[in-house]
């Protein structure tokens, strides 16, 4: 699979900012997400990344690393390069056990947190991800566990029923066409994990949501990839409002029938 020239612009770009500031720290870089899947959108996608050190950073290395970001923004304001600093240790103990530490969300450097410290990065470093510096993944006694893939799958589809999706706070989130797309295609993301315990691309998990819910749903689906793959298409609505009541609807009737996939009818859930 050829990576995206944008994807290696921005890596290259980080790269160099960062062995000038820090030499020597990142010891590996892998790229996941849509680059890692073949499913890389501009513009809506990011570049995800999870850079490697021996060590975690001291007081100074994180001020360099958060100089480095920005001078990274400045330069490279889209693709966004928006991932976590991790150890070898870290890779190896997986997520569960890893503390908050250095992450960039939206491009934006946060010297403490929890973005993307979670088993679905595992799993995409496992199963696909593009090695920029460093040595393959498979040879880094990447750690293992699929009954946690699941747990937190079922926590994300709860996670995102719940958020900017109650009654009086839908519109504002699925008016918007990146709404729909992030909601509609991640919820069909997360319904394939449950179903499978495979981690698909967005446009992937799209065409699996054609396949698995009724024809009814179809032109929500459609939209959300048609906002994904081919944004300056015709849109399938006639309005936001009616785009957005039917995503709506169909993020409720995903985490629903997600929910079964795991405790069955009417049952309470992993513990």
């Amino acid at each position: 699979m050829t990576t995206h020239p944008l994807a290696l612009g921005v890596t290259g770009a980080y790269l160099a900012m960062v062995d000038t500031v820090v030499p020597d720290f990142v010891e590996a870089l892998y790229l996941v997400g849509s680059v890692a899947m073949g499913d890389f959108r501009p513009p809506l996608s990011d570049v995800n990344f999870v850079a490697v050190s021996q060590a975690r950073p001291g007081r100074g290395e994180v001020a360099a690393l958060a100089e480095a970001h920005a001078g990274l923004a400045r330069g490279w304001p889209a693709p966004a390069l928006d991932g976590v600093y991790l150890t070898w240790d870290d890779l190896r103990a997986g997520p569960l056990a890893v503390p908050n530490g250095p992450c960039v969300r939206h491009g934006r450097f946060f010297a403490s947190g929890c973005h993307d410290r979670h088993p679905l990065t595992w799993s995409v470093l496992r199963a696909s991800a593009v090695t920029i510096r460093g040595p393959l993944c498979a040879g880094t006694g990447l750690w293992r566990g699929t009954t946690h893939l699941e747990r937190w799958a079922l926590a994300s589809v709860d996670e995102r029923r719940r958020a900017g999706l109650g009654p009086d706070t839908a519109d504002a989130t699925l008016l918007a066409a990146n709404g729909v797309e992030r909601f509609v295609l991640g919820m069909c993301r997360l319904h394939y994990v449950l179903a499978t315990g495979v981690v698909p691309s967005k446009s992937d998990a799209g065409l699996y949501g054609l396949i698995t819910f009724q024809p009814e749903w179809h032109r929500i689906i459609d939209e959300a990839l048609r906002i994904r793959r081919e944004p300056g298409a015709e849109c399938l609505y006639a309005t936001p409002g009616e785009r957005g009541r039917d995503a709506l609807a169909f993020v409720r009737l995903v985490a629903d029938d997600a929910r079964t996939l795991v405790v069955g009818p009417g049952g309470s859930g992993p513990g």
